[in-house]
């Protein structure tokens, strides 16, 4: 009887401690801010170039629909401006301006970002942590894509007095095409749509806020309309690609966790007790 008590008591131990062992690890936030999240910067930017060798029929359709807008959107871009010229005065339009602006300037984004994954730390929420990293990064690697194509392309601002169709060409110092402020926003909105799918509110309000951004450039005459599209365009490119490439670290450090990762369970007999360990 003593005996059946003991081994009762040490099964029960024994059931305990494997619920305990099987209990899900905390999850491991990918990208985290630590020395490889810097050091991925490289690998995200070569994943964002590369991914034209990774696009779908629909992605193939979708980028000609693009190309085929920009061009006719380029044959009206005089037009297109005096349009949107015409609807604020020029203070009125500094003025709107300078709030639509904020939208693509670091100064108001990095600060947003960095609440945010302070927010992400504060309630050990992994996804408002991934977000806010993955955010700075697209902010980052669209600022830089977006001065690339400027120094290339040399198209100077319209309110510089210049017709539409003049382009100077790579580092002539003219900076209209494409619109960075424009690029910046969006890419930022498409990550933090990204992973906030199950939230509709969050993409609604990510855009919103980079279509402000996009107004603002147009009102205060500082683009020309194509500048704005095509600034929207490469912001969401990078922004997917900033996207699919966190998420894809994030599925291979989950698949080497589980194949690193002990099971405990229980092997309980008549007269036996033990613990079978599968890893």
């Amino acid at each position: 009887m003593v005996i059946s008590q003991r081994i009762f008591r040490m099964q029960l131990l024994l059931v305990f401690l494997a619920l305990v062992m099987q209990l899900p690890a905390q999850e491991n936030c990918i990208p985290k801010a630590n020395g490889n999240y810097l050091k991925s910067y490289w690998n995200a930017g070569v994943y964002t170039l590369t991914q034209p060798a990774r696009y779908k029929t629909t992605d193939w359709l979708v980028s000609a629909g693009f190309v085929g807008s920009a061009v006719l959107l380029y044959n009206k871009d005089q037009q297109a401006f005096d349009f949107f010229d015409r609807q604020l005065t020029e203070s009125a339009a500094k003025d709107f301006s300078r709030f639509s602006d904020l939208g693509g300037n670091g100064l108001l984004t990095i600060p947003v970002l960095g609440a945010m994954y302070w927010a992400g730390t504060s309630h050990s929420d992994c996804r408002l942590k991934e977000a806010s990293l993955a955010g700075l990064q697209a902010f980052v690697l669209s600022a830089g894509a977006a001065w690339l194509v400027k120094s290339l392309a040399g198209r100077p601002r319209p309110n510089a007095g210049y017709e539409s169709d003049t382009w100077y060409g790579p580092f002539s110092g003219h900076d209209a095409f494409p619109s960075g402020h424009t690029t910046r926003a969006f890419a930022v909105a498409t990550v933090l749509a990204g992973y906030y799918k199950d939230k509709m509110w969050v993409g609604i309000t990510a855009y919103g806020l980079a279509t402000f951004t996009a107004s603002g450039r147009l009102l205060s005459g500082e683009h020309w309309p194509s500048d704005v599209l095509v600034g929207m365009a490469l912001g969401y490119v990078v922004g997917r690609g900033v996207l699919k490439f966190n998420q894809k670290q994030k599925e291979i450090a989950q698949r080497t966790a589980s194949s690193k990762s002990l099971t405990f369970s229980p092997l309980l007999g008549p007269q036996q007790v033990g613990v079978m360990i599968r890893f």
